[in-house]
């Protein structure tokens, strides 16, 4: 069925729209959550066989490997020899690491285990910027061992009870820029306890930015005003013309750049919300857009640290003490 819904616990007293898994009233410590929805189980790498033509000999199939469930031998997927695992305890350590703010909402385990996914709701997030720009609720974490879903965490106000709405809500925090994802390969893998640790930093100024956010959301920025900030935040080099002389550089001078900057202003986060297009606070989410996206260089690029403190991280830090200086407050 669409939904691939195995098991899980759906707390505070919510069922899903499937009307499946295990409902309880309250919260349960993360840990407890996992376990009660069956999703601590491990999983491991094996060998793949095909029948070969002539005698009917069982051949290993060459370059690709299963993932099986250890309890139950499920296979989940299939992958290449060099995919590195991620078991699911990884996945309960990050909603273990967030216990000071979410409350456990849900965990579910999707076709088989081939998707392990929770739902924390952060607590203080209950503001609007403006009335229908809300802060994410909700924190999502997902995991797959299916081969070609990564591990990743998500701000969104999606509440994941299926695949459908794992989906959605990995399709919200593609829009919104407000995800990260880690793929299965030795580098990406051997910096999972960075970006955990990193998560709970980005969640300590994710609520205490609010007013800031106010303050953009109150003063006006229109798109020549905008093209004209944004010369400045990125320092944009002096261009040398043809008569020898030196120009101020203009964001138009790097293309690439300013086609994503132009087109996140254009149809980007908040751009169908009233009292966010034109202002600070919209230019500002069109840069974090850019900035955080999965997409970089017509690349996938899926490192929380990325955009948390790497280039990224400068550039919307940068952005966000220009925007106040905006707004008449110091940074």
């Amino acid at each position: 069925m669409a939904h691939e819904f195995t098991s899980g616990i759906l707390m505070n007293s919510e069922k899903a729209w499937h009307d499946l898994g295990e409902v309880i009233d309250g919260t349960l410590p993360a840990r407890e959550a996992f376990s009660r929805a069956g999703a601590l189980f491990k999983v491991e790498k094996t060998p793949l066989y095909y029948a070969g033509a002539a005698d009917d000999k069982l051949e290993t199939v060459p370059n690709r490997v299963g993932i099986r469930r250890t309890d139950n031998l499920e296979l989940l997927g299939t992958v290449g020899p060099n995919y590195e695992i991620i078991q699911s305890e990884i996945l309960c350590q990050m909603a273990e690491m967030l216990r000071d703010d979410i409350i456990m909402d849900t965990v579910v385990v999707l076709k088989g285990g081939a998707k392990v996914a929770f739902t924390g709701k952060i607590q203080g997030t209950e503001t609007e910027v403006i009335k229908g720009d809300k802060i994410h609720r909700n924190i999502v974490g997902y995991l797959g061992h299916d081969g070609y879903t990564s591990f990743g965490g998500i701000f969104t106000d999606i509440r994941v009870v299926c695949s459908n709405t794992l989906g959605f809500a990995v399709s919200d925090g593609k829009r919104s820029g407000k995800s990260f994802t880690i793929a299965h390969n030795k580098i990406q893998t051997a910096q999972i306890d960075d970006v955990l640790r990193n998560i709970d930093v980005a969640r300590q100024s994710f609520g205490t930015a609010v007013d800031d956010y106010k303050r953009m959301a109150e003063t006006p920025m229109e798109f020549e005003a905008y093209r004209t900030w944004l010369s400045h935040l990125y320092k944009m080099p002096a261009v040398k013309q043809e008569d020898g002389t030196l120009r101020s550089g203009v964001i138009e001078d790097s293309p690439v750049k300013w086609n994503k900057l132009r087109n996140a202003w254009a149809g980007g986060y908040g751009t169908n919300i009233d009292g966010v297009h034109g202002t600070v606070w919209h230019s500002y989410n069109a840069v974090t857009e850019v900035e955080t996206s999965l997409r970089t260089e017509g690349k996938t690029s899926s490192r929380l640290q990325s955009a948390t403190w790497g280039h990224g991280a400068r550039v919307v830090d940068t952005a966000r003490q220009s925007a106040m200086q905006l707004c008449g407050t110091p940074a």
